[in-house]
């Protein structure tokens, strides 16, 4: 008799090759084991590669089928659009440094239109050096076609809100109306006055 309660179990004993040889042999059966020949890698390579230009063809169909989109009435054209340069661009920058060397070649050639005005001792008069003043008043005019030409830039180039310099770099007012009248304000006049031919 149990007293303690136990529970024993008594397992068969199999042979353990028996159920590994079934297996293994069920296996075979079931799978049918085989090398590999070199042509079946080819087959499969070659299937693989007619599924996917199967594939694109058919994704290239499917493009060329859909319609674009309309165009959206309220986009704006890019004919009409300005370019606005930037002021902390690449471009301005050298522009800037060519623009500065221009204005100092402009203060060295005024000097120049002193020596203009000659006296004639034998009329007993005062006359002009022609030869001097060709050469003084092309240089000067050609100088005046940079500060022209930066006249120009100033109607596009952006500016940073002074209100939103508070927070960080700030923003760049892009609005050509804005960035025109802030120019006409403070600085066009003094760009007009300097480049007025009043040397020549």
């Amino acid at each position: 008799m149990n007293l303690r309660g136990e529970k024993y179990v008594r397992f068969d004993d199999c042979s353990s090759e028996k159920s590994f040889s079934l297996d293994r042999h069920w296996i075979r059966g079931m799978f049918r084991l085989r090398k590999p020949s070199l042509n079946s890698i080819v087959d499969g390579i070659r299937e693989g590669f007619d599924r996917a230009s199967e594939m694109i063809k058919g994704l290239r169909k499917w493009l060329s089928s859909r319609k674009p989109p309309p165009p959206k009435i309220n986009r704006p054209r890019s004919n009409t659009k300005k370019r606005i340069l930037d002021p902390q661009g690449p471009f301005l920058q050298r522009w800037n440094k060519i623009f500065v060397l221009s204005c100092i070649i402009a203060v060295a050639l005024d000097p120049l239109f002193f020596y203009i005005p000659v006296i004639d001792g034998s009329r007993f008069c005062l006359s002009l050096h022609k030869n001097v003043e060709i050469a003084a008043c092309v240089l000067r005019s050609f100088v005046d076609v940079f500060y022209i030409f930066h006249i120009l830039l100033q109607f596009r180039t952006g500016f940073i809100a002074p209100s939103s310099r508070v927070f960080g770099r700030g923003e760049l007012v892009e609005d050509s109306k804005a960035i025109a009248k802030r120019y006409l304000c403070f600085y066009f006049i003094i760009d007009i006055l300097s480049i007025l031919p009043l040397p020549q």
